[in-house]
């Protein structure tokens, strides 16, 4: 860090870490766009895609903070090749070439507003006044704006990762929901993957990397995975090399009653195990009816600790209910399940860590998946579901505009 100029981008940078939610900048043009948009699919079906490219944008320089909406209106949508079809060196998309929708864009005329929308995000957002701070820009970088349509973009089990290739400083989704909804998850300031650091060392500025190299400083490591709430008609903004990102999983993380089992036996011993079934199968025997369970602990009436050969008594109730979760039938096991009996939080994360690889490594392209972090991160989401402090479902059918903020050689 040589320079104050340097330095203001940097401490700016880090205030834009960690996930960024605000209300849409313009709602009205949001609506009309998405209007516009599924009336041009409803005539034309070959644009009825689960999410679109509709366009992108071009910023050769940035403006100072009194002068950046000046771009509204004077900037031009324009398409671009997808990776497969464009030359080496050309800018592309990062979609498929059959989910191309600029063309339905002009069909339905909102290229002005794709861009205006993009632009008034980017000015809420800071990111703009990013660019501007941080001066490279202008030189031997110029700023390209990649924008999707997201029309169905379903829940399903996620994984820790980038989708990005290296080019991405921010990105912005503008969610078009109606009702508070969980945003993405996320670990800030993951520890480096050395093989993407390396392509990322020569795919994005040097003064961007500097101030990266700054934040994740100042940051300190990860402690958790974190979630961003999002409210009716609110985006999320991120550092797109500050984290690692996913799909927010409603419900929490589950496991199998056989993957509990095995847990089980590997955490305390097969043999404990099996005395836990041993003795709740000649407890049943003993003691049918209703009330049985209740009778059992409160009385001396064949308590279920009679028949325990190898587990204590004064743990026969946490083997009782846990070997109840193993044996009976019914839906996969939550955390509520755990703590209800008895299990603490601790052996708990190291399970669900164990069977549910998508919080315990991360995956970016051109790169090896890798472990996430050398212990369990406490998940967010998890504890705020259990005290109900955020919402427990998304839409199976969430809608949204996703912009990636990239940085290319001019």
């Amino acid at each position: 860090m040589t320079s104050m100029e340097t330095r203001e981008s940097a401490r700016l940078l880090k205030d834009l870490a960690r996930p960024i939610v605000g209300d849409c900048p313009d709602l009205k043009i949001q609506n009309s766009m998405i209007a516009a948009l599924e009336e041009g699919i409803r005539k034309d079906g070959k644009f009825d895609k689960g999410v679109l490219f509709v366009g992108a944008f071009e910023l050769p320089d940035i403006p100072d903070a009194g002068a950046v909406r000046s771009l509204l209106g004077n900037v031009k949508l324009i398409d671009l090749p997808s990776r497969t079809e464009a030359r080496d060196g050309v800018p592309s998309h990062s979609l498929a070439a059959n989910v191309n929708g600029f063309a339905l864009s002009q069909a339905v005329g909102i290229p002005a507003d794709l861009v205006n929308h993009s632009l008034l995000t980017m000015i809420s957002a800071r990111q703009l006044e990013y660019l501007h701070k941080s001066g490279f820009v202008g030189k031997e970088w110029k700023i390209l704006v990649e924008i999707h349509y997201y029309r169905k973009r379903y829940l399903v089990e996620d994984i820790l990762h980038k989708d990005t290739f290296g080019q991405t400083l921010f990105v912005n989704l503008n969610y078009d929901t109606a009702k508070e909804i969980p945003g993405p998850e996320y670990v800030l300031n993951p520890a480096v993957v050395a093989e993407h650091e390396a392509q990322i060392e020569e795919s994005l500025p040097g003064e961007f990397m500097n101030d990266l190299r700054w934040v994740r400083g100042q940051l300190g490591p990860p402690t958790e995975i974190g979630i961003a709430a999002i409210k009716p008609y609110q985006f999320v903004a991120f550092v797109d090399e500050a984290l690692h990102h996913m799909s927010p999983q409603p419900g929490g993380r589950t496991v199998t009653r056989d993957e509990l089992r095995a847990f089980l036996a590997a955490e305390y011993g097969e043999n404990t195990v099996k005395d836990a079934s041993a003795a709740r199968a000649a407890w049943r025997d003993a003691n049918e009816g209703v009330g049985a369970f209740i009778k059992s602990f409160f009385t001396d009436e064949q308590p279920y600790s009679k028949f325990l050969t190898v587990i204590p008594a004064n743990d026969a109730k946490l083997w009782f209910n846990l070997i109840e979760l193993v044996e009976t039938k019914g839906p996969k096991v939550i955390r509520a399940n755990l703590l209800d009996a008895g299990l603490g939080d601790g052996v708990i994360d190291k399970l669900l860590n164990q069977y549910w690889p998508g919080y315990r490594n991360v995956t970016i392209p051109s790169a090896k998946e890798v472990p996430l972090a050398d212990a369990p991160l406490k998940r967010q989401a998890s504890q705020e579901a259990l005290a109900k402090k955020t919402p427990a479902s998304a839409p199976e059918n969430r809608r949204f505009f996703r912009t990636w903020v990239r940085a290319v050689r001019a």
